[in-house]
């Protein structure tokens, strides 16, 4: 099967779990959903919110040029790397991205130091997986000069700044120590 059919299943499978996952979490957890914010200033999450949007945006208009595209060849980091590196990635940022949500909740309800473990695993593996395919996507073989291509770079790169500063550091340095 080629690569990209395989990238697509994994991002069909791996969105729905992510969405759905938050839908979920949302709706059986009404009481505490607001406590999900942690300590992030409220001036924070309208501009929070809204690069939520732009880095979906952003990931899902580099996923189209990749897969559907045919936008590069997946040779990455200058060829060191081949297609299970992008296969392997994907898997890790769409699975740890479907978790936090659920461990987040958990931890409200009950909270331990092995579940806040979890959850900076779980966001630190979103964030550092995600800024891999961002690099991977930059130091390619054959880079396409396309202005899709630099979009598509753009998207990546939206999705990496949320998922490294705002999710891996900003939230969990402001979120409450509940297991303290």
């Amino acid at each position: 099967m080629r690569i990209q059919n395989q990238l697509i299943i994994i991002n069909i499978i791996g969105g729905l779990f992510v969405l759905g996952g938050y839908v979920y979490a949302l709706i059986n957890n009404p009481t505490n959903r607001m406590q999900l914010w942690g300590g992030v200033p409220e001036n924070y999450r309208s501009w929070i919110v809204g690069m939520m949007f732009v880095s979906a945006f952003g990931y899902c208009y580099a996923m189209k040029f990749l897969l559907l595209d045919d936008g590069i060849p997946f040779k990455f980091f200058f060829g060191l790397l081949g297609e299970r590196f992008i296969l392997i990635t994907q898997i890790i940022f769409l699975l740890s991205a479907a978790l936090w949500i659920h461990t987040t909740f958990s931890h409200l309800n009950e909270p331990s130091q092995t579940k806040w473990f979890l959850i900076n695993v779980e966001l630190w593996s979103t964030g550092l997986s995600v800024l891999a395919i961002f690099l991977g996507i930059i130091f390619i073989n054959d880079r396409p000069s396309s202005y899709e291509y630099y979009l598509a770079v753009i998207g990546l790169s939206a999705i990496s700044f949320h998922c490294i500063f705002l999710d891996a550091l900003l939230w969990i340095n402001k979120f409450p120590k509940l297991h303290e």
